[in-house]
């Protein structure tokens, strides 16, 4: 018999991991080759159970958050950590690559505003224009982490019945981790064809977020859009609230 070097506990010599704690027993030195190892497992070894829930997020949603919510846990990456590899993966590629992606942005905006002066469009100033869509894009992440509460609680609202709320935020880590992928593969389809690409991300997010929830309440089409018209309303209304009140903030400390 021998000790668990992790939790201490007494096992057997001839164990490869340990009962109590579950840490694995190491015995071999460390070497180049298995950090090699170590580094391919935790890069192969996550995307196995990462696109396997992302995957069945996308064919078959429901199954992936009755089993979460009712206790088989082990074979889909947790929601949040899910979410998080979504923005993850998006801060790391707008790290990268959107100086040339606004630079095309910019471009376009030149010529829409060329194409239809005539329409008034002239008198836009577009270097604010440029400004506020590269803001947009910059903080995208951090403002869908941020809003996660407020979609859970609407879709609470929205589709109360059986759930509750913090069963919705699950849900909504969910339908989030996944819209942040594709928004990611359209990210990158706008850099080898045109930057108008990615105008469609809101659309697509959006109809993932009523396909989804659509199938977990075996919803007919009508009644998904029906619902996630509800819940756009919600959302600006409550946006709107939000920037008035950071406004009247501003204004009352300037002149307090």
């Amino acid at each position: 018999m021998t000790k668990c070097l992790n939790c201490y506990k007494t096992i057997s010599e001839e164990a490869s991991y340990c009962p109590s704690c579950g840490a694995g027993v190491v015995t071999e030195r460390i070497t180049l080759n298995k950090i090699i190892s170590d580094v391919a497992e935790t890069i192969f070894g996550w995307d196995n159970k990462y696109f396997f829930t992302l995957r069945s997020l996308i064919l078959r949603p429901h199954l992936v958050l009755e089993d979460y919510v009712s206790g088989v846990r082990k074979r889909y990456v947790p929601p949040f950590t899910f979410l998080v590899i979504g923005a993850t993966l998006m801060l790391f590629t707008f790290t990268f690559f959107l100086d040339g992606f606004m630079e095309d942005l910019k471009a376009f905006n030149i010529q829409l505003v060329e194409r239809y002066k005539g329409f008034g469009v002239k008198d836009l100033d577009l270097e604010r224009v440029d400004q506020v869509q590269a803001q947009i894009l910059k903080y995208f992440n951090l403002v869908t982490l941020l809003l996660m509460p407020l979609y859970a609680l609407f879709t609470y609202i929205i589709y109360h019945k059986t759930y509750n709320y913090a069963e919705h935020l699950v849900f909504n880590a969910y339908v989030q981790g996944t819209g942040l992928v594709i928004s990611l593969i359209v990210f990158y389809l706008s850099l080898i064809t045109h930057p108008v690409v990615f105008a469609i991300i809101t659309l697509t997010t959006w109809s993932l977020h009523a396909y989804i929830f659509g199938k977990l309440y075996r919803l007919g089409a009508g009644v998904s859009i029906l619902k996630l018209f509800f819940f756009q309303v919600m959302l600006f209304i409550s946006i709107t609230l939000i920037l008035a009140l950071t406004v009247l903030v501003v204004i009352l400390k300037a002149y307090l």
